[in-house]
């Protein structure tokens, strides 16, 4: 399966969402904001969005992407026939969060974070690298997706940190963790070492929750959002 590529057109668009349109986006102190119920788990225009509801949203949905990212790389290391199922499952999840971003930001913000270079799609891309790498013990393919990995790590974080107010390189340290998180239950899961890619399976599904307190902090407060 070949790693879905980006045009420079996406990531420039990004930079001008999240470095200028931003402000204009969230200018005003209305509480009235987007709620969180949707069959496809994406942030709808209906009612009022609360910081519990925010919460749970970001938690389920990025916990589902771990797990789900998880599930796929270990499937197309033993070359199984549902893998091509399991991608898409996983691209349904990232199209969901991709919503739930354009709700709060607009859809040029939205299409930005899933499609942008080094952005949220590209990035299961190169782990979708790293695993066809790995199983075919190709170091060298190892070493540029864990480099363009870094990358997107380091870009991801830029794009959030605009939007959300947080520092990017706080977003982009936590983003590193994700990554690592995963490589390493996937290395585990190729050596055979089943019980530790198991305990890191867990670690790294724990650690969306994380991920998801941090970003929805920043939104409620930026947004003043009700409890």
């Amino acid at each position: 399966m070949n790693r879905l590529t980006y045009g420079i057109v996406a990531l420039v668009a990004a930079m001008t969402v999240l470095a200028v349109g931003v402000v204009s986006a969230t200018a005003g102190s209305s509480k009235s904001a987007p709620v969180a119920v949707s069959h496809s788990h994406a942030v709808t225009t209906q009612g009022a969005l609360t910081q519990s509801d925010l919460r749970s949203l970001l938690g389920r949905q990025l916990g589902e992407h771990a797990a789900l990212a998880m599930n796929a790389t270990n499937l197309g290391l033993i070359g199984s026939p549902a893998f091509p199922a399991a991608v898409k499952a996983l691209d349904r999840n990232s199209v969901a969060i991709s919503q739930s971003i354009a709700a709060v930001y607009g859809k040029a913000a939205g299409k930005a974070f899933l499609d942008g270079k080094f952005q949220w799609r590209a990035h299961i891309g190169f782990f979708v690298d790293y695993t066809v790498a790995t199983a075919k013990k190709d170091n060298a393919g190892q070493a540029k997706a864990v480099a363009n990995l870094k990358r997107y790590t380091v870009e991801h974080g830029k794009l959030l940190g605009g939007a959300t107010g947080l520092p990017p390189k706080a977003v982009s340290a936590d983003l590193l963790q994700h990554v690592l998180e995963l490589k390493a239950q996937l290395d585990a899961y190729s050596n055979k070492q089943y019980a530790k890619a198991a305990a890191l399976y867990q670690d790294a599904y724990a650690h969306m929750f994380m991920t998801a307190d941090l970003l929805a902090g920043a939104i409620a407060k930026q947004k003043d959002l009700p409890k």
